[in-house]
């Protein structure tokens, strides 16, 4: 049988060629491997921004409730008195809780890319089986009606038990290449107060309201 021979330049043609082929699987490998990073990276990015906007959202809705002091020593029922001044201390506290400037932009891009914008901010006040709901904006107050307690939901689908106040955002964080995504973030927070002893007297109640104020 007779052997063939390769000349030496095709036999380093041939080499070369070989090695590019080996090297491919290597690089879409690297390729593939920082992609899976990079989503990794954006997904706790995109969890620790929205636990960072739910602390921040209960902890302002907690700070605009101004309960009506009166009436909670009178009956120990939790009322919002006064929604649109709840409203204008939930803005500065917001603003406060997530660091933002005159124009709602957070200091932090990286968690916050675009402008916070309060969608949503509504008061749910609770006395004895009825629940009265109202939406409050820079417009004002506006009253949306009643409902049967166990029967009234907040939008994120929340059943109303006690006096609570619910406020929803919308905000942009940054993706891939740059890009932006809009997101949101509702959350509702009960204002529970406790029920009056049931062995509680007239004189202990008359002092109980003075001393509420």
């Amino acid at each position: 049988m007779k052997k063939e021979f390769l000349p030496p330049k095709t036999k380093r043609r041939l080499c070369r060629q070989t090695g590019q082929i080996q090297w491919m699987p290597g690089i879409f490998l690297t390729l593939f491997l920082i992609v899976l990073c990079s989503a990794k990276l954006k997904e706790l990015q995109f969890g620790t921004t929205a636990l960072y906007m739910e602390d921040a959202l209960a902890a302002s809705n907690l700070a605009s409730a101004l309960i009506d002091v009166k009436e909670y020593g009178q009956s120990h029922t939790v009322k919002i008195a006064d929604p649109e001044r709840s409203y204008q201390v939930y803005l500065k506290a917001l603003g406060e809780n997530l660091n933002l400037d005159e124009n709602g932009l957070c200091a932090n891009q990286e968690l916050i890319a675009g402008a916070v914008t309060v969608d949503l901010y509504m008061v749910y006040n609770v006395e004895g089986e009825e629940v009265t709901f109202l939406q409050v904006d820079k417009q004002g107050c506006h009253d949306l009606g009643k409902g049967r307690l166990g029967e009234v939901y907040a939008p994120d689908g929340s059943l109303i038990e006690h006096t609570s106040i619910y406020s929803q955002l919308s905000f942009e964080v940054k993706g891939f290449f740059e890009s932006t995504y809009t997101a949101g973030k509702g959350k509702l927070v009960d204002i529970v107060g406790e029920s009056p002893p049931e062995n509680e007297t007239e004189d202990e109640k008359r002092i109980n309201v003075n001393d509420e104020g």
